[in-house]
């Protein structure tokens, strides 16, 4: 059984990790502000998955195949899935280019609509868990 605490702890992680993407965006450091918002995006999908199942699963289920069923269950207003799987193809970019074969075609304006899109879902995430007593 997963503690509240724990949780909350994540949770403030994953304030953090998006403050680094604000940060980096300052300093037009568009890989780092990417890969952060993909690394935040990956501890919301866990913190879901785990309040959701109150433990944590050793699964390895692809975060876009949650996102796409916690949608379709109801967990989720929104389907963030396809948001989630070109942000997981740009983040490999991010971190390996140039020794990746995907195209580095990003711009300033894609990672905003990433950050966008991604605060959209943890403002989604944050109502369930206040809705669970794991936030107030």
């Amino acid at each position: 059984m997963v503690k509240k605490e724990e949780l909350k702890q994540n949770w403030e992680k994953i304030n953090s990790q998006l403050k680094e993407v604000e940060r980096f965006l300052g300093e037009d450091k568009l890989d780092e502000a990417l890969y952060f918002i993909w690394i935040a995006a990956e501890n919301l999908v866990n913190n879901l998955k785990v309040t959701i199942n109150s433990f944590y699963l050793k699964d390895h289920r692809s975060k876009t195949d949650m996102l796409k069923d916690y949608f379709v269950m109801g967990k989720l207003k929104k389907d963030y899935s396809k948001t989630f799987e070109k942000l997981s193809k740009y983040r490999i970019v991010a971190e390996f280019h140039p020794y990746t074969s995907i195209p580095k075609d990003y711009t300033k304006e894609n990672v905003l609509n990433f950050l966008k899109e991604i605060q959209e879902l943890e403002k989604e995430i944050e109502k369930f868990l206040i809705k669970k007593g794991i936030l107030r």
